[in-house]
């Protein structure tokens, strides 16, 4: 059978299955194409949504921070208060220990006078007596 006599009979046929063919593999890469446009676009999307969440997250988590840090801050304020309030207390009570050690010490010099006073040996006089501060 010649090819070209296969040709001229069934020319219709074959130009319709040669513009069929281009015509699938045209549709196909431009379907791949609009496959590959889709995808990017959600591709571009999610990333968007996913920085925006991102974004609020950090957001979030840097205004849960900063009040922490404020609070802390003024739990701190506190402590330095109570911490200065009981350091000016401390300080009163050692100066109360100071004047009561002193009175101590005087009241043992003046029992240790009179018992000297009422003994009969003679008094030790008041002006002799040195006190010791160092204590």
């Amino acid at each position: 059978m010649d090819t070209s006599i296969f040709f001229s009979d069934h020319l219709t046929a074959v130009w319709a299955a040669v513009a069929a063919g281009i015509s699938g593999v045209g549709t196909w890469l431009l379907g791949l194409r609009r496959i590959s446009a889709s995808t990017e676009r959600a591709r571009i999307k999610l990333s968007a949504e996913s920085s925006a969440s991102e974004l609020a997250e950090r957001t979030a988590f840097r205004a849960t921070l900063m009040a922490e840090l404020s609070a802390m801050r003024l739990q701190i304020k506190e402590c330095e208060a109570d911490r200065d309030a009981l350091r000016e207390r401390i300080n009163a009570a050692e100066g109360q220990i100071l004047v009561l050690k002193a009175s101590i010490e005087i009241m043992e010099r003046w029992v240790a006078y009179f018992r000297d006073r009422n003994s009969a040996q003679p008094p030790t006089a008041l002006r002799d007596v040195k006190f010791d501060n160092a204590r």
